[in-house]
């Protein structure tokens, strides 16, 4: 029990230094509503574009907080199995892997979930995966990772190079079931990175929507799991949230309870985290369910309080052009290429976008090309919160004048140093040829007075 302690008291202060440590993410977009607020100490709530880049964030409250993540570190367990998988082909349903000696002494002992397994039990890949997804069942997830990578170290080595390859910037892990470890840490700002990065393999989303899976051990039987996400069991009217497509549930005693998780309603498509949930609410009942109400009061928010708007047209006048040997005009107009739209506060008006028209060079020579990209529009809001940006392009297309053309270059001629040069050179030439001829007449001159003077001698 000492040992214990000690260990969670270690995590603790590692923890709290980390924190400190953290660097600070940019402002968020949006305040939560008046009368709204979040129990958990981490949070972040993101808009989900067609792809990573089109994501806007907005709200988060210390999403760059390092905490432990508790049970969430088993989506990257999935992602990294679902990569393995596919990258080498493995069939899930005829490759097996067996609950070992070597897998039992990893969780005997920790107090944490397990499916029930007993030494020597065989499941295949399908079944380990399905059940490490849905459940806190940390003898099928360390059975998984040996099964793949062969222990459960190289498996953990394998998903922090995938948490750096997809852009995590304060994630480490040292286990994939969950337990606390002063060295494993995330933030609600990765977690949405590495839940984005599940979701790009479709099998993820149909295990994690799953309420029950019937697993089939090689050796006959079966075993029927709940998916421990009450956000998505209408049995559970207090957590349950009907727009919820999935998510991760994860609780230990340093982490809190956290909650991963995707809503979908109308069009619209939001993540959002929640980490460090107590389990005592403001009057000291013990709810343990605040992490579900902090994602009803993100998800209700979101799909209340925002819309898809344009924001800016294509075609729609931004900047202008100086264009020069173009004989009808010295300027085109500048068009955003395509029209930009996003996730605003429905409350947002356009004329509040702040538009920022970046041009490099500001000047061109004709012929121009309509649709040949010349700069681009920065979008911002409260002054320095970009929303995006969208190239622009000419509005139409402008000829060269050769006439303009050849006049440049004689205007270049006469203002290069050669015509300068020439012009000092002849002007040399010409005082040297006005002074000899000064020269040779004052001698003519003389020779003539000579010859004068003689006469009338």
């Amino acid at each position: 029990m000492k040992k214990t302690r000690f260990l969670a008291l270690v995590c603790t202060l590692t923890l709290l230094l980390a924190t400190c440590l953290s660097p600070l993410g940019a402002a968020a977009l949006y305040e939560l509503p008046e009368g709204k607020t979040l129990s958990s100490s981490s949070a972040i709530l993101v808009a989900l574009g067609a792809t990573e880049d089109e994501d806007v964030v907005l709200y988060e409250k210390e999403a760059d907080q390092k905490r432990a993540p508790a049970a969430l570190v088993r989506i990257m367990v999935g992602a990294l199995a679902l990569k393995t998988i596919q990258e080498k082909g493995i069939d899930t349903a005829t490759t097996t892997g067996t609950y070992t000696l070597q897998c039992d002494n990893l969780i005997t002992g920790t107090g944490v979930g397990v499916a029930g397994m007993r030494i020597g039990d065989t499941w295949t890949l399908q079944d380990l995966l399905t059940m490490s997804m849905i459940q806190t069942a940390a003898d099928a997830c360390v059975t998984l990772a040996f099964t793949i990578s062969g222990s459960e170290t190289q498996f953990v080595v394998e998903m922090n190079a995938l948490a750096q390859e997809i852009g995590c910037t304060d994630t480490f892990f040292t286990n994939v079931t969950g337990l606390d470890n002063p060295n494993q840490v995330t933030t609600a700002r990765d977690t949405v990175k590495i839940l984005r990065y599940a979701m790009s393999f479709p099998q993820y989303e149909e295990m994690m929507k799953l309420t029950q899976y019937t697993a089939h051990p090689v050796g006959g039987g079966e075993l029927t799991l709940p998916n421990n996400n009450n956000l998505i069991r209408s049995s559970s009217p207090n957590s349950y949230y009907s727009k919820a497509l999935f998510g991760k549930t994860g609780f230990t005693d340093l982490a809190g309870y956290c909650l991963a998780a995707v809503a979908q309603d109308g069009g619209y498509e939001y993540a959002a985290v929640v980490l460090g949930a107590p389990e005592q609410d403001a009057e000291g009942n013990n709810v343990g369910l605040l992490h579900y109400k902090d994602i009803h009061t993100l998800f209700d928010w979101a799909f209340d309080g925002f819309s898809y708007k344009t924001l800016l047209s294509k075609n729609e006048p931004v900047g202008r052009l100086n264009v020069n040997l173009s004989w009808n005009q010295d300027s085109v107009v500048l068009v955003p290429e395509t029209d930009f739209a996003t996730v605003v506060s429905k409350d947002m008006d356009a004329e509040t976008i702040i538009r920022k028209v970046v041009v490099d060079p500001d000047t061109v020579d004709a012929p121009v090309t309509k649709g040949q990209v010349y700069g681009k529009v920065e979008l911002y809001v409260n002054v320095d919160q970009k929303l995006g940006e969208v190239n622009l392009v000419a509005s139409e297309s402008l000829e060269r004048s050769d006439l303009l053309v050849f006049w440049q270059e004689v205007q270049n001629f006469l203002q290069s140093p050669w015509f300068w040069a020439g012009i000092i050179l002849l002007a040399l030439l010409l005082i040297g040829y006005i002074i000899l001829n000064i020269v040779h007449n004052r001698r003519r001159r003389k020779k003539k007075m000579r010859r004068v003077n003689k006469k009338f001698k």
